[in-house]
């Protein structure tokens, strides 16, 4: 799309709302959200320890399989969704969010069964990130730190965060949403600056060059597991196809948030900043963390990272400021969770007051109230059962969500050819 006449196309008029670099702190804040921080080492490290294909190379292999997952593919997912809706609301003019999921159609039975299951998708996806990841978080925190800070400390910090994204979320995208973005991108940044300063660095451009090339050379292979790359049948359902879930479950308002805060870019500089750069982006902050993991799981002890939330604080300990990284990793992964909340609060209320792409202070309101109740009053429950439940229901809509996921790009894909045509 890059190479087609329709990248000159500008998504809406004049110019654009953001910054280069708050457009892409917000876009990493929103679509992958603690991911990156909690995966950092873990995910690398399990690749090495457990190499899901029989190749040669136990670090190559490692580092491919998670630029595999957290690269072109997730950000393509929620980068096509973001660019038709951006597309039919801000080039063609469809007048409000709602008509430009299912543009040129009068239809309000279709319309509305998808605006319905978008939300549903998208409130199921918000209270499990809520809910289970500050549970997830506590209980990591816990472990590191010894501590035993129990279910009223969790639905403590439960409100806490629902309270402050809901807060977030009232300003408007240009206030505290696009500062926590900023701080949590700048402070990313710096912090793998940090390990990287300890890097040998021969060898890690070669075996990240050398990983990359393998990655885009057998990407086919990979995706569809076949050939000297077919995996194992729990690793591709463990793994592969619960990442390909788990990226289309949040494709919905992840995309609309990408679309609303893109107004007045182009589509080739839409296409860039969401898919090209923060995969290479990805693949060099994977890598930073994963080349000094390798270096200390091979002095022994291979299995200290494998806990997902206590492996980074682990990981940090073993260079110098510790006290200092722990404590600023700890902020950066809460404030990651803060904002994937309040970017799904400001959708929800666009989708509630009739598509508007300012929504008013009181659907957001109302929605940050359901959500924050909602995760509570699971969270009060005292098990983690119910939470991971919610969790797999969030997978399972990704399927009903592929149908239509389909139909909004190939009605795209025709109505964009007739244009041309």
């Amino acid at each position: 799309m890059i190479f087609l006449p329709l990248s000159r196309s500008r998504l809406g008029e004049g110019e654009p709302e953001y910054s280069y670099f708050s457009w892409l702190a917000l876009l990493y804040s929103t679509g992958m959200g603690s991911g990156l921080l909690l995966r950092a080492v873990q995910e690398p490290v399990y690749y090495f320890n457990n190499p899901p294909v029989s190749i040669e190379g136990a670090n190559n292999i490692s580092l491919q399989y998670t630029y595999f997952h957290w690269g072109f593919t997730p950000w393509a997912m929620y980068s096509l969704f973001g660019l038709i809706l951006a597309y039919n609301l801000y080039t063609q003019k469809q007048g409000n969010l709602l008509n430009s999921i299912i543009p040129n159609t009068y239809k309000k039975f279709a319309k509305n069964s998808a605006a319905n299951l978008i939300i549903l998708i998208t409130i199921i996806g918000v209270i499990s990130s809520l809910g289970l990841g500050t549970a997830q978080f506590i209980g990591g925190i816990n472990q590191y730190f010894d501590l035993t800070l129990g279910n009223v400390f969790l639905l403590i910090t439960v409100f806490t965060i629902g309270s402050i994204a809901t807060v977030s979320a009232l300003t408007g995208i240009q206030r505290v949403i696009k500062y926590l973005a900023d701080f949590d991108m700048i402070f990313s940044i710096l912090l793998m600056i940090f390990i990287g300063m300890y890097l040998n660095f021969p060898s890690f451009f070669s075996g990240m060059f050398s990983a990359l090339f393998n990655y885009v050379a057998h990407f086919a292979e990979m995706s569809l597991s076949f050939g000297n790359y077919k995996t194992s049948e729990s690793f591709k359902q463990n793994w592969t196809v619960f990442y390909w879930a788990f990226w289309l479950s949040w494709v919905p308002f992840t995309g609309i948030f990408i679309a609303r805060i893109s107004k007045g870019r182009s589509v080739r500089e839409f296409i860039i900043a969401t898919i090209i750069v923060p995969t290479f982006a990805t693949i060099i902050w994977f890598s930073v963390f994963a080349n000094q993991a390798f270096l200390i799981i091979s002095d022994g002890n291979a299995n200290q990272f494998d806990n997902l939330f206590t492996s980074l604080f682990i990981f940090l300990e073993y260079f110098p400021l510790s006290h200092i990284t722990v404590i600023l990793a700890t902020i950066l992964v809460l404030i990651a969770i803060i904002n994937s909340v309040d970017s799904a609060i400001f959708v929800l209320g666009m989708f509630s007051d009739n598509g508007n792409e300012n929504p008013s202070k009181n659907h957001k309101f109302t929605w940050g109230i359901i959500i924050t109740a909602t995760a509570l009053g699971l969270t009060a429950v005292g098990t983690n059962d119910l939470l991971q439940a919610v969790s797999n229901l969030l997978i399972i809509m990704a399927l009903p969500f592929s149908f239509l996921y389909v139909y909004v790009i190939l009605s795209f894909m025709i109505r964009i050819f007739k244009d041309k045509g």
